[in-house]
This record gives structure tokens, C-alpha cells and sequence, in this order.
């Protein structure tokens, strides 16, 4: 027999309360959406996007943020297995690169950034002169 799940125990949804004042300063400020989002307590992008295109319609001036329509393609994730940049990514951003080239990161904790340098071409592919060099000789 199913046990009866009291109402207390039901997952709670978590309500967005709409802050035109705050959401206003956010946009003012120029917070990217990402952290306006965080800010505001909202879950989702598209909850950020539908609170301001309301305060948009009721202020009758269009309102955005920095980061709201970026697509998830262009962007690179920190993942528990590392930095996630796939190929796609770069073409999106007009960077290409060879399979295999290898960089050197560095951290600016001012600018909170990563910098990535390219220090050549790695283990996949191989410098014509090295590779004849280790080649038996003719004859």
C-alpha cells in the first residue's frame, strides 16, 4: 500500500516576487544578467527576461542587461573535470585552432580573468624536423 505524502513534505516551488525598484538599479548599474539573476533570487534566465520585459512595458523604455541574450554556445564552463571549450565555441568567437595546440593559463584576480597564451602544438602532432631526425637512415 503507497503511503500518503503529507502537504508539509510536498517539494515547495520557490515563488519570484517581481522588484521593479531593484531590477531598475540592476539595469542602471549595468550588473550582467547572471548576477542580477542571482541577485533578485531568480532560478531561471527566463524568469530574469520576463520580469524585465514587464518593467520594460510598464516604464515604457526598454530595459536589458549585459549577458541576457548570450547564447550558451559562446560561453566556456568550469566543470569538476575542468575548463569545457569545445570547438563550436571558439568558431563562434572567430578563434581557430589546431586539434592538440597547447596554452598557458594565468589568473588576473583583478579583472577576475583567465588568460589563456598559445605556447605551440602538442603531443598530437609532431615538428617535421624532430620526427626525421629519429628516422633510420637509407642505404
Amino acid at each position: 500500500m503507497a503511503k500518503k505524502i503529507s502537504s508539509e513534505i510536498k517539494k515547495q516551488v520557490m515563488e519570484s516576487k517581481y522588484n521593479p525598484t531593484k531590477l531598475r538599479q540592476l539595469c542602471e548599474e549595468g550588473v550582467p544578467a547572471m548576477e542580477a539573476k542571482k541577485e533578485l533570487g531568480l532560478s531561471s534566465m527566463q524568469s530574469l527576461r520576463q520580469h524585465l520585459m514587464r518593467l520594460s512595458v510598464e516604464s515604457q523604455n526598454l530595459m536589458s542587461l549585459p549577458g541576457l541574450y548570450e547564447r550558451s554556445s559562446t560561453q566556456v564552463r568550469l566543470t569538476k573535470h575542468g575548463i569545457k571549450m569545445s570547438f563550436s565555441k571558439l568558431k563562434a568567437a572567430g578563434i581557430e585552432y589546431p586539434e592538440h595546440t597547447e596554452f598557458r593559463m594565468e589568473f588576473d584576480d583583478e579583472k577576475e580573468q583567465i588568460i589563456l597564451t598559445r605556447t605551440g602544438i602538442g603531443t598530437g602532432q609532431f615538428d617535421q624536423d624532430e620526427f626525421s631526425d629519429s628516422l633510420p637512415s637509407e642505404g
